[in-house]
Parts: structure tokens; sequence; C-alpha cells
């Protein structure tokens, strides 16, 4: 990916993400793509990039065999976020494109009521911080290959610029 390319994504998060999360959020796509496993996606409109969407192995410690991603994050300009299409494309592409990779399944840590809408569903699986998981239902699974999610347990990882801590409290979210 080209410097320019980078720039313009890391400026879609920051915009999409706001004053309040929007340095960090932007910060970390940065190093995501920075990544050679990271899987990231974008959506144009009249020939410029609006969207972006991105992908980072997740791994179950136990269950190396399995192929599995986290979504994070998932921005677009705030003037294309309603009635646009681009959300949907974003989510509808990445998950095509996971499928074709024979990921076995995608989590997120996410809004609830967003994420269901494209098959996810809340998840017991762990967190690599468990103990920082109090709204449940945002820690959420859609399985791309049948029966897998029922064999993964136990500690996971994921890559480490989403590693911190702060990126999996949800404490302070609502």
């Amino acid at each position: 990916m080209n410097t320019s390319e980078t720039e313009i994504i890391k400026n879609i998060h920051l915009l999409a993400f706001g004053e309040e999360e929007g340095a960090e959020t932007a910060d970390l796509a940065e190093s995501f793509l920075a990544l050679p496993d990271t899987i990231s996606i974008n959506a144009e409109r009249d020939g410029k990039i609006v969207g972006n969407i991105i992908f980072t192995p997740f791994l179950f410690k136990d269950h190396p065999d399995k192929k599995c991603y986290l979504l994070a994050p998932i921005g677009v300009l705030p003037e294309y976020q309603h009635g646009h299409g681009v959300g949907k494309e974003l989510m509808q592409s990445g998950i095509t494109h996971l499928k074709n990779c024979d990921v076995d399944a995608v989590f997120v840590l996410g809004v609830p009521t967003y994420y269901p809408r494209y098959g996810f569903v809340p998840t017991d699986k762990q967190t690599p911080y468990p103990d920082l998981l109090t709204l449940p239902a945002s820690w959420m699974v859609l399985e791309l290959n049948p029966g897998v999610v029922s064999l993964l347990s136990g500690e996971t990882t994921a890559v480490e610029p989403i590693m911190q801590p702060i990126w999996w409290d949800t404490s302070g979210r609502g």
C-alpha cells in the first residue's frame, strides 16, 4: 500500500470516529496497514475512497490451525455515513473476501445493534482481556466455516497494535 492511500485511509478513520476517538483509531489503522497479514478493503464513490474496513489475524493459542480475523476498524466519511450504502458495501465485500481466503471466523468488538445484520452473533469466546469485557453483547463472531466456532476455546491474542487493554475495555462504552 502506498503512502498516499495510507494517509487517505487514516483520514477516513480520523473523521469517522470524531474528536473523541478519531486520532487513536486513525493511528491504529495506520499501524495495521503496516502489517503483512492485514486485509484492508476500500469503498469508493465518485472516484474517491470514502470508506475502509480492516481485518487482522486473531489467534486462539490452543487452536493455531484455525484461521480467524478481527474486524477493526470500519470507517466511513461522515458525509457518506447515511443512505449511501458504504458501510453495507464494506461489510459485504469484507465478508466475501474472507470467505474466499478460507477464513474460519471473524470476530468484532463493536455496536451490538449494527453487526448482527451481517450475521454476527454474541460469543462466549475469550477476548485477549476477558476481565475487561463488561458488555458481553458487544463481543461477536461471524462463523464462515460451519462448526469451527464450537471447536475454539482458551486464550486469544491479536496483532500487537491492538493488544493494549484500552482497546478491549468496554466499561466506558454504551
